[in-house]
């Protein structure tokens, strides 16, 4: 009898005469009653046994299931996998590689040219170990898929070598989760993450991802009042040739949004004088009108309603992150337990500030 194993000779029903399974005891045919094993302390099933060579085979096994599918030993801290246990590729599949869970960040909402994502990095004990990780960014323009960059989180961000636009936000330490801060996006435009875990036999998990759409570009809406007013006094009475050249430069260099909140605020305060589009043409000509006026469809429909608001607010924000010169992460290897402290030493903090636009009156708590 194995120390935690009482057996129950307790009547628990019997087998029907149609189970061969049953063991049938001399005597009268009578059907067998199955005696149930009851494990009266929650313990390992191999320390239940008193053999040591059971003991071993069941520990072997448990340890198998747990870390290798069943599929493979385990030897140390690796998974060494059966000869069925191995992908058309030729890796082996039978530690499960993690998904990391790719979000958005919960403390930074995303302006129109920048977003944050993050993971909590992750991986067992035993069977698998983490080297890497990929991530796409692709544009979704009707319903199609454009990727336009697949960085290598260890050669391309935090080695410092080739990200302009990726940036490391604030690394915990120790390392818990992993937050990017990703720039250059334009606005009001719908992209798709994706992430991929790597382990040092070069299999990659599935794919995490989030999708997203920009923001509206932001816009200055004080400063669009004030171009508003020089406008008006350079169309008002006589305009000279360099008025009118100021006035298409001025106007040119707006881009689409800012130029919508112009002819707002224009219109309402002065197209008594002339609506905004006739006084461009008028002042302008038509030639250079067009080219002005033609930013305005540049933007959604979405956009332009917003713009139609009678108060727009800018905040700005300032956000953290670090800046990271060039380091050859391979030539001193990778701890993931020690990146925190390892980014310290390779990377500087910088402040970034990122503006928002705040669509309406606000409203009183």
């Amino acid at each position: 009898m194995a120390t935690g194993v009482r057996m129950d000779c307790i009547s628990q029903g019997q087998c029907p005469l149609s189970c061969h399974l049953c063991h049938m005891s001399p005597g009268p045919a009578r059907p067998a009653e199955p005696v149930l094993l009851n494990i009266t302390k929650a313990t390992p099933v191999y320390e239940l046994v008193n053999s040591n060579e059971t003991y071993q085979a069941l520990q072997e096994a448990m340890m198998s299931v747990l870390w290798c599918s069943a599929k493979g030993d385990v030897i140390d801290d690796w998974c060494r996998c059966d000869s069925n246990a191995f992908g058309t590729d030729g890796l082996p599949t039978c530690a499960p590689l993690p998904q990391p869970m790719l979000k958005l960040s919960h403390s930074y909402e995303p302006s129109s040219s920048l977003v944050i994502i993050e993971w909590i990095h992750a991986e067992p004990p035993i069977g698998v170990r983490i080297v890497d990780y990929l991530i796409s960014q692709e544009k979704v323009t009707d319903l199609l898929l454009f990727t336009e960059t697949m960085l290598s989180f260890v050669d391309d961000i935090m080695s410092g070598a080739k990200s302009p636009c990726v940036m490391l936000g604030d690394i915990p330490d120790p390392l818990s989760s992993i937050s990017l801060i990703i720039r250059c996006l334009e606005p009001d435009t719908t992209y798709m993450f994706r992430l991929w875990a790597v382990d040092n036999t070069g299999r990659r998990s599935s794919p995490s991802e989030v999708t997203i759409k920009t923001p509206c570009p932001a816009v200055d809406d004080v400063k669009a009042q004030e171009i508003a007013d020089k406008i008006y006094n350079l169309f008002n009475g006589y305009t000279s040739g360099k008025e009118q050249q100021t006035a298409y430069n001025t106007l040119m260099d707006l881009g689409s949004s800012a130029l919508h909140r112009v002819l707002y605020h224009y219109n309402q305060r002065y197209e008594s004088f002339g609506e905004f589009t006739w006084r461009c043409e008028d002042e302008l000509g038509p030639r250079k009108a067009g080219l002005i006026l033609s930013q305005l469809d540049e933007l959604s429909g979405w956009c332009r309603g917003l713009l139609q608001e009678p108060k727009i607010g800018l905040r700005r924000a300032s956000l953290k992150y670090l800046s990271c010169r060039y380091t050859d992460t391979k030539a001193f290897g990778l701890s993931w337990v020690n990146l925190g402290q390892d980014l310290r030493k390779a990377c500087e903090d910088q402040m970034l500030s990122v503006m928002y636009n705040d669509y309406g009156a606000p409203k009183e708590l």
